[in-house]
């Protein structure tokens, strides 16, 4: 009887760090593709003099702040954070088919995409985690 316990012991803990390397990935990724957008549409506004006049440039910036936001939210509620990864993601998906002619999937796959892997692997790890928490 022992043995099973912990052998179940053993999986349960092999499955919590599972879990835990899934999220520590997707909060890397999340980090590095806000703060690569967020300097990226700060300094190409620096340097074609965008205005906050400007809506569409303004609310890339927006959402490079909200995906932060939930970079740093994922430290304490790592299923809110994803789900508002995806919301980003998704208006970055949106934005690009409303503002450009012809929708570039390609501009998404840059400023979305990495978002939308982040909020993956967080809400895979998170699930994980719970899943075996209580064994």
């Amino acid at each position: 009887m022992d043995i099973e316990n912990n052998d179940t012991a053993k999986k349960s803990s092999a499955a919590r760090k599972t879990g835990s390397l899934l999220i520590h990935i997707g909060r890397f990724i999340a980090f590095i593709a806000a703060a690569f957008l967020v300097v990226m549409m700060i300094s190409e506004g620096a340097l074609k003099n965008i205005s906050t006049a400007d809506i569409a440039g303004l609310l890339l910036i927006i959402f490079g702040v909200i995906a932060l936001a939930a970079y740093a939210l994922s430290f304490w509620k790592v299923n809110y954070a994803a789900f508002l990864l995806i919301a980003v993601s998704l208006a970055y998906l949106i934005h690009s088919f409303y503002y450009l002619n012809n929708g570039q999937i390609a501009l998404w796959l840059l400023t979305g995409m990495p978002h939308l892997v982040a909020a993956v692997l967080l809400l895979l790890g998170w699930r994980i985690k719970k899943a075996n928490r209580s064994k």
